[in-house]
């Protein structure tokens, strides 16, 4: 799969081997800064240079570069993003980078970051599994209505809207009753995405 570069970020030839050799400048700001363009650039071509810029010694690099093998969703990326997702550091954009590829065979390994206990995690494994829409993800989403952080409950609510299944709509209804306003509204909305796909 991959994706169309949009409005202004037509794929140049001349632009492209610039910046995959930017990725190994000395400067971890222009490092930085060659990875969020490769990602916007969405030409196939770079995902190698990503991938090895995965384990670059910033942190930083690390997540710009994750970031950017999701915008260009080649599945060549989608094994050393579930290994990424063992990296407390680039564990939440690699998620988020799953999710954006949309490949069925992250689920299994996005659902087992729903029991970890960084909320932050929780809540990008989430998202991607919204993303992703499989079915499998469904009981983990609705039982994640219930999770004691804030932003995980109204990523799955949210994520559950992507999905789009009724089975989501009486887990929703009950999860009306949050005592915080803003994730009662996003189970609103939840609700209405889902009739939304019903007509």
């Amino acid at each position: 799969m991959g994706s169309s570069p949009g409005p202004g970020q037509e794929k140049n030839p001349s632009t492209l081997e610039p910046l995959k050799e930017a990725l190994a400048d000395g400067n971890s700001d222009v490092r930085s800064n060659a990875a969020i363009a490769l990602g916007e650039m969405g030409d196939p071509q770079a995902v190698p240079d990503l991938l090895r810029t995965l384990t670059d010694d910033q942190w930083y690099v690390q997540v710009h570069a994750a970031e950017s093998l999701g915008k260009i969703q080649d599945e060549r990326a989608l094994k050393p993003l579930i290994n990424a997702l063992e990296d407390d550091k680039i564990r939440n954009q690699a998620a988020l980078a799953l999710g954006m590829i949309g490949d069925e065979r992250a689920v299994l390994h996005l659902l087992t970051a729903l029991d970890d206990e960084d909320f932050s995690f929780r809540s990008a494994a989430i998202e991607a599994l919204g993303m992703i829409k499989d079915e499998r993800a469904l009981e983990p989403l609705i039982q994640s209505l219930q999770d004691e952080d804030v932003s995980v409950r109204r990523h799955a609510a949210s994520a559950l809207g992507k999905i789009g299944d009724p089975r989501a709509v009486p887990a929703l209804q009950k999860a009306l009753e949050d005592e915080r306003w803003y994730v009662r509204l996003q189970m609103e909305e939840a609700l209405q995405a889902i009739q939304g796909t019903q007509k």
